[in-house]
């Protein structure tokens, strides 16, 4: 029979030549025997002399190794009869040494463990697409090749080659002041937004705004009209504050108003996206947009106006923003670089009114500080410079050529089996499918072909629409549109969607 001695040293393996302490690695694998259940509680342990012998270590290393196990409850002391493992870890489980103790997923995880609002985020992916492989049709991809890299480059030389304590410091809550008043002084020619750049506060993209707004606007059970189809992070951000959703259908106007007095009159918050409706795509009317501000006025209600994709316009009148019409101060709008820069520039801004202004930075200053502040800077420059305007008006005149050559591949390749329109706005159309189909099916069986693109489906809420794909312009060369289309269609015949050509 093995002594305890034998027992506790069969698994110890000290490592003289690391840079961990020797009594530090005793002392952790000590741990990690208890805890993984090879050493049993209320058993002996050698002597530290036995130890210093059988280990080569000084009992100096051995006591220090014992006296952090001691103070931690792992061992025990008894005086005259030696030290004891706890007894209270032996029904710790024995883990296998070829096998790792995993930690748990969220699905296993019972909701009782999780917060209540961690629910609406089960099925959300947060897994990106891989580039370097599939063909991808999703909204979301703009094209990187475009960016005038070497102009921003020097831009950010400039602040990091002789950075100041400004820019190394933690920066102002609210953001870079050259920033706000660059971005003040462009939504006031673009989109008719009269504001000072103490209105405007910096945020981490326009996903963080939509978190921030639903955590200082609403309360537990507040309605809140939403587009159906509309922005699902958006709806999920604002669901996780314990807000009830009422969907609203979108017609060729916009979001129906008419149906949201009749349904919850009294609704705290609407969430809209009107310069172009994400993601079918169509401008909210004059009169719908009067409606709503008249609504919220006499309400004392708020509206969220999500102004995605307003530079992208190919063609159109562009009517103006919800905030420029409002005159009682119920508008809040949000704004984003993530398209018409880069995505991983992470910055995107709030158009607050007044009274809201401190509250939300309170509350921001709680949750999270201002953004990289040479990032703001090296954009507030380049809007100063000119850079900015004169990059969408290059991005205008190559989305719209990349939109016409692959509308015109999917008429030719697929124009039987999709249905499609062009957009006068924005990165992506809508691809309606026979009436029969699942988008939700034909999108995942996609994937599995390396062809990504989302189902309409996603957006909606109570699915009344017919099918179709989110296809993506933005990110397709007009020379690539070809060959992409026609890894669709061969995707397609392999799914059994097309008939073989006869």
């Amino acid at each position: 029979m093995k002594s305890p001695a034998g027992l506790l040293l069969s698994a110890i393996e000290l490592d003289r030549a690391s840079a961990i302490p020797l009594y530090r690695q005793l002392y952790l694998q000590i741990r990690k025997q208890i805890l993984g259940g090879r050493i049993q509680g209320g058993v002996r342990l050698p002597s530290t002399r036995t130890l210093s012998k059988e280990l080569a270590l000084s009992r100096i290393t051995i006591l220090n190794a014992f006296d952090q196990l001691i103070a931690e409850g792992f061992l025990a002391s008894r005086t005259g009869a030696g030290t004891y493992v706890g007894t209270e870890w032996e029904q710790r489980t024995l883990v296998d040494d070829g096998q790792a103790r995993q930690p748990p997923r969220l699905s296993d995880l019972s909701q009782s463990m999780l917060s209540l609002r961690s629910d609406h985020f089960r099925g959300v992916s947060y897994a990106d697409w891989d580039p370097s492989t599939p063909t991808s049709f999703l909204p979301s991809h703009s094209t990187y090749d475009a960016f005038p890299q070497t102009i921003w480059r020097r831009l950010m030389n400039r602040h990091l080659l002789k950075p100041s304590k400004a820019m190394l410091g933690y920066g102002e809550l609210q953001g870079l002041q050259a920033l706000r008043a660059a971005i003040a002084e462009y939504v006031f020619d673009a989109r008719g937004i009269d504001c000072d750049a103490g209105q405007v506060v910096i945020v981490s993209g326009a996903q963080q705004a939509f978190n921030l707004l639903g955590m200082l606007l609403l309360n537990p059970q507040d309605s809140v009209w939403m587009e159906d189809p509309g922005h699902i992070a958006a709806r999920i951000a604002l669901q996780a504050q314990g807000a009830q959703i009422v969907p609203l259908r979108v017609d060729e106007q916009g979001i129906d108003v008419q149906q949201g007095l009749a349904r919850c009159p009294d609704a705290r918050l609407v969430f809209t996206t009107p310069s172009r409706q994400h993601p079918l795509g169509v401008t909210l009317s004059y009169a719908r947009r009067q409606a709503l501000i008249d609504w919220a006025a006499r309400q004392q209600s708020w509206i969220i106006e999500d102004d995605c994709d307003s530079e992208l316009r190919y063609s159109g009148r562009l009517l103006p923003a919800l905030y420029a019409m409002d005159q009682m101060a119920r508008v809040i709008y949000v704004g984003t670089f993530s398209k018409v820069l880069f995505p991983s520039l992470r910055l995107g801004y709030v158009i607050l009114p007044q009274a809201l202004v401190e509250p939300f930075c309170t509350l921001r200053a709680v949750m999270d500080r201002s953004p990289p502040t040479v990032l703001q800077a090296t954009t507030a420059d380049f809007m100063v410079e000119g850079h900015f305007l004169g990059h969408i008006r290059r991005l205008r005149t190559l989305y719209q050529a990349r939109q016409q050559a692959l509308v015109e591949q999917l008429q030719e390749q697929l124009g039987g089996f999709f249905r499609i329109t062009p957009v006068d706005a924005g990165m992506h159309l809508i691809a309606w499918l026979p009436p029969a189909l699942d988008d939700d099916v034909i999108a995942k069986q996609l994937a599995q072909h390396n062809i990504h693109t989302y189902a309409l489906s996603d957006y909606c809420i109570e699915h009344v629409l017919p099918p179709a794909l989110l296809i993506g312009f933005a990110g397709t060369p007009e020379h690539q549109a070809r060959e992409r289309v026609a890894a669709l269609a061969r995707a397609l015949h392999a799914m059994g969607c097309l008939k073989p050509a006869t």
